[in-house]
């Protein structure tokens, strides 16, 4: 059966991930606080147990931070320190000691705690809180799911006295109150054997997508009685189970729905749009335990909305995505992260997943190495980017170390080089995950657009040849989106660099070569008419602008033209070109481009 096979599945690559996670010495999990016994059968007491400061502990780790070498003993190091910290400030002043003690003998939860959460503030406190009372409700229960106890806790205390369902399904609240957190755990534990993923074993960063279930208890049980027992090669179609009402399309119809409440029966019967469909197969997941998000973003038929979830994806797991139609270039979304309570992007989670299940110990020892690296002044870190190396080792797929290592190159810290040698290093890894990349790559190069002296004609010639590296990345990767803003960011570190005439031409070509699409385009365009008009070459520019609009689809899709739904950056390029002739006097001109745009927008 699918349940059985996945939390195999998983169980196996975090069994594989622990064995795998060693370093230059085994790595302690927990605190170094309980003293050695003498041997076997030994009768003499242990020895005295001594507690060290925080502060003593935190010279000592800083101290071996500075030599930059990621070892089995600092990373115990680490721990010692967290333990001690959180002991210091908060127990038993806002944790009791039972508690505290409670989450120290369970290595799981302590990990989590110490490593993952790094207790700073009344919201991570209010988490710690919430366990305590998972643990007071489910007692010895709780010992077997700490993963699942970790990821509520979080779920539900960084949400404080507000509801856990996220803002933008507001159209779904009406009549249907999201059961508490005790009910909804109880759920979990009752129903495991139905679940579909291991509720035991899966890392809680990947089960907070499970505990975010908003939906009643009621129609839970309708989803496991409807799905429980599908095939799981058939689980990427239940977004389409929701038959598609174009009656509904538009922002004040409600379809053959009407004012009836969106459970998932309801929408199931009379049908629903895209919003519909994502929440419909995402609450299905999480009702069979599987992690998933209601996701959505813009392309090229407008706002859409799909849904991600993690699945089997040949040999191994990801996150994926059904109903994103990457025929209608719909490259990235935006999907709820319950930790910081905002929009986050789709991508960035995908990457999150594939960390987990990369390696859940590697990225705790990934995390814990950026942490202490942080706590270094600028000068040492400048000496300790080994520890980001050995970062990168412990799990390339977090993406911590990536963005300290570039932030720190645009700061200065990081010598340019330095950086450089870790982006092409970065780039192998990250072919299936570019997001990532751009982001870094913008950074490190960040010093470069207001260079403090003229930089020699080798290194420019060497910064290009990177970027038409990272161009090819994302055209191999099938993502215009961020071809067309690498090629933004190429001509603006041309333009820095005193090369305006190849950069005009870059800006010129590449919106020629990206014009039908939606991401990035416009800043293109609007840059070339920029420098062109600038530069007095007005019957250049208007050549330019003339050849875009007559390029620059009115429509984006059949489903578009349809519903009569104007391509916005075609209103934006007309627009401009009919203001642009006539500033020329073209006004014959102007005033027929002006009435193609007045028919658009009709």
């Amino acid at each position: 059966m699918m349940s059985h096979l996945f939390r195999t599945f998983v169980g196996m690559i975090l069994v594989a991930a622990v064995l795998a996670g060693s370093l230059d010495g085994a790595v302690a999990l927990g605190p170094s606080r309980v003293a050695p016994k003498s041997g076997a059968g030994a009768t003499e007491p242990a020895a005295p147990v001594v507690v060290k400061a925080a502060a003593d502990l935190k010279a000592e780790l800083l101290a071996a931070a500075a030599e930059g070498k990621l070892t089995g003993a600092l990373l115990k190091l680490f721990r010692d320190y967290a333990v001690a910290r959180v002991r210091e400030r908060y127990v038993p002043k806002a944790i009791s000691k039972d508690l505290w003690d409670w989450i120290l003998a369970n290595q799981d939860l302590r990990e989590a705690v110490l490593v993952g959460l790094h207790p700073e503030n009344e919201r991570d406190l209010a988490v710690l809180g919430r366990l305590g009372a998972l643990r007071e409700k489910f007692g010895d229960r709780l010992r077997n799911y700490p993963h699942l106890a970790m990821a509520f806790a979080i779920v539900y205390g960084y949400a404080g006295t507000k509801s856990i369902r996220e803002g933008r399904l507001n159209y779904v609240e009406k009549g249907r109150e999201v059961p508490s957190m005790m009910e909804s755990f109880e759920y979990y534990l009752k129903n495991e054997k139905t679940m579909k993923m291991s509720l035991k074993t899966t890392p809680w960063p990947v089960l907070i997508f499970v505990a975010d279930n908003d939906l009643p208890l009621a129609e839970r049980k309708w989803a496991v009685a409807r799905y429980g027992a599908r095939p799981p090669m058939t689980y990427g179609s239940l977004y389409y189970d929701v038959p598609y009402d174009n009656s509904a399309v538009g922002k004040e119809k409600k379809g053959k729905l009407g004012d009836k409440p969106r459970t998932l029966a309801n929408i199931l019967s009379c049908g629903g749009v895209c919003a519909h469909r994502s929440y419909y197969a995402s609450r299905v997941f999480k009702s069979l335990g599987v992690p998933s998000l209601y996701d959505c973003g813009s392309g090229a038929r407008g706002g859409h909305a799909w849904v991600a979830w993690v699945g089997r994806q040949g040999k191994t797991a990801d996150l994926l995505f059904t109903g994103r139609f990457d025929y209608d270039k719909y490259y990235t979304g935006t999907v709820f992260d319950p930790v910081t309570r905002k929009y986050v992007l789709d991508r960035d989670v995908q990457l999150d997943v594939a960390a987990m299940l990369r390696s859940y110990p590697g990225y705790l020892n990934a995390i814990a190495a950026c942490r202490t690296y942080a706590m270094l002044d600028d000068q040492k870190r400048a000496k300790a980017t080994g520890l980001l190396d050995g970062a990168i080792r412990q799990n390339p797929y977090c993406s911590v170390s990536w963005r300290m290592m570039a932030a720190d190159c645009a700061k200065g810290v990081i010598p340019a080089k330095r950086g450089e040698a870790m982006y092409a290093k970065m780039m192998k890894s990250f072919a299936a995950y570019p997001d990532l990349t751009f982001r870094v790559l913008a950074m490190i190069l960040e010093p470069r657009f207001s260079p403090d002296k003229k930089p020699t004609e080798r290194e420019i010639t060497a910064n290009l040849r990177i970027l038409d590296g990272a161009h090819g990345l994302y055209a191999r990767s099938q993502r215009p989106d961020l071809a067309v803003n690498l090629r933004y960011l190429q001509g603006r570190y041309l333009e820095a660099n005193g090369r305006r005439e190849q950069a005009v031409k870059l800006y010129v070509m590449a919106s020629e070569q990206y014009a039908t699409e939606h991401f990035g385009f416009v800043r293109l365009y609007d840059r070339a008419i920029r420098l062109l008009k600038e530069d007095g070459k007005t019957d250049l520019m208007l050549k330019y602008m003339n050849m875009v609009a007559e390029k620059v689809p009115e429509f984006q899709s059949a489903f578009n033209e349809r519903f009569k739904l104007t391509n916005p950056t075609y209103k934006h390029v007309v627009s401009k070109y009919a203001a642009a002739l006539t500033a020329a006097g073209r006004a014959a001109e102007a005033e027929k481009w002006s009435a193609r745009l007045e028919k658009a927008k009709g």
